[in-house]
């Protein structure tokens, strides 16, 4: 449907008001600091350095596994964890929430 441009939002649109860390922190509580043991109070607000943090301890999990001969169940997570990183690192917070959310996703289903 065609709006005319007035200055008012079309239907549909949502805009998100949450600062960065109110976005991002829901994910630590909920399944990253536990899964991972990684605390991102720990590294002052940087949320790149966090990720790349828990980043190494997923990584780390998934070679011990497979050194034993075993497939992870957090292989699946690498993948959108280096998505959420790379957004972290350029200051995309949108696209770093939403790679996280396909993340807690999945360590729910562990």
């Amino acid at each position: 449907m065609d709006h005319a441009d007035n200055g008012t939002m079309p239907c549909g649109i949502v805009r998100y008001y949450r600062f960065d860390e109110q976005r991002l922190q829901p994910h630590a509580d909920l399944w990253l600091t536990p899964l991972t043991g990684v605390d991102p109070k720990a590294y002052g607000g940087v949320w790149s350095d966090a990720l790349n943090q828990a980043d190494h301890v997923l990584l780390a999990r998934v070679h011990e596994a497979a050194a034993a001969g075993e497939d992870s169940p957090l292989q699946p997570m690498l993948a959108m964890m280096a998505v959420a990183r790379r957004a972290a690192a350029k200051g995309d917070v949108q696209v770093a929430a939403t790679a996280l959310g396909y993340c807690e996703t999945l360590a729910l289903n562990l």
